[in-house]
């Protein structure tokens, strides 16, 4: 059960129930890559051109298979030469001669899924709760599209969410950005369920600097906003922005990577509808965001939390103060509660060797790698 004062970290067994980002699809390449989950090692590989997630260790000598090298279907272990397929089987052992079979223990453990989408590979270490979120706009011819560096911080992935849900700390954190005049007062507004997660809709007066009309006195600086937050458990999260009088959309992309108890990756994706195709325009605008991010880190990684406080039970006082305008975290917290809730009572036990097979997710287009 959820008490009052449980946090969830970035460690937390729940979260192997998700979908999570872990690399960049252009960093998979023809090499092996070693990427870092729920405090798990994971080796990502294109076996025959299929994105592939096994544990990262050889079941012989525990050597990292991330050391080793791709050789068309297989992994090859580059300790002894073992070799492994996409199911974690092992078709190869040099040591024993040709064609003598592998010791019946001897499978590498695979994630229940891996694929790629909105250009991350995406790794479910155990059949999840939720579909990877949409990204509509990466399909519109309208839209520029560039990706941020990505960042680690010590942050966690739960409180990090949750900022990014936050309207409130805008003229604040945000004072020497993008918050600079921005009213203090938060609208009332209502999270609507949608899916395993929900949508948030505000609208709000704010400056629009970067509008050319304003410059060019067609409109004013102080212009309409609408800013809709989608969320998908457990971390992944698209807000999109429409400046009603200058009839332009801003989308970010924001999902997380929580690699272990003290790091957190972000990735995060920038689309525009109003640069034309000027590349020099959305770096720009992709430098500024990145400054966004910097002071959002800032704050985050001093606050003194290991993890999300989670919803308290029914008759438990929560561990924070909340308030009307704390609506999108609030939900945030319920529906990671209830994810822990649902993963603790349906924990699966793994099938013999470690093989599990299960359906294709229907929010993903592309083929999933399987056991």
């Amino acid at each position: 059960m959820v008490d009052v004062q449980q946090r969830l970290t970035n460690t937390d067994p729940s979260l192997r129930r998700g979908w999570h980002p872990v690399a960049l699809s252009s960093d998979v390449g023809e090499e092996p890559v070693a990427v870092r989950l729920l405090g798990e090692p994971w080796v990502i590989a294109r076996l025959d051109d299929k994105i592939v997630a096994l544990a990262d260790r050889c079941p012989h000598r525990l050597a990292p298979l991330s050391a080793g090298r791709v050789d068309g279907p297989e992994l090859v272990c580059g300790y002894h030469g073992w070799r492994f397929v996409a199911s974690g089987e092992c078709t190869a052992v040099p040591a024993l001669g040709p064609g003598a079979p592998a010791p019946k223990r001897a499978r590498a453990k695979p994630a229940w899924g891996a694929t790629e989408r909105h250009g991350m590979v995406w790794l479910a270490p155990e059949e999840p709760f939720a579909d990877i979120i949409d990204l509509p706009e990466a399909d519109d011819p309208a839209f520029d599209s560039i990706w941020l560096d990505v960042v680690r911080t010590s942050a966690c992935a739960g409180l990090l969410a949750d900022n990014f849900l936050d309207t409130a700390h805008l003229p604040f954190v945000h004072a020497a950005t993008i918050g600079a005049g921005e009213d203090t007062v938060v609208p009332p507004y209502r999270a609507t369920p949608e899916g395993n997660g929900f949508r948030v809709r505000i609208e709000q007066e704010v400056a629009n600097p970067e509008d050319p009309g304003v410059a060019a006195g067609l409109r004013p600086l102080v212009q309409r906003r609408r800013s809709t937050y989608v969320y998908r458990p457990p971390f992944q999260l698209r807000l999109a922005l429409e400046y009603l009088d200058a009839g332009t959309h801003n989308t970010i992309l924001f999902c997380l990577q929580p690699e272990d108890a003290g790091s957190t990756r972000i990735y995060t994706r920038l689309l525009r509808d109003d640069l034309g195709g000027d590349a020099g325009r959305l770096r720009d605008a992709a430098r500024f965001e990145l400054d966004i991010l910097n002071e959002d880190l800032a704050l985050q990684e001093m606050l003194p939390l290991d993890g999300l406080p989670l919803a308290p039970e029914a008759g438990a006082g929560p561990e924070e103060v909340s308030i009307r305008a704390d609506a999108a975290g609030l939900a945030l917290r319920r529906v990671l509660s209830v994810l822990v809730r649902r993963a603790r009572r349906n924990t699966p036990s793994d099938p013999p060797g470690g093989v599990r097979y299960a359906r294709r997710t229907p929010a993903d287009s592309r083929p999933l790698t399987r056991p």
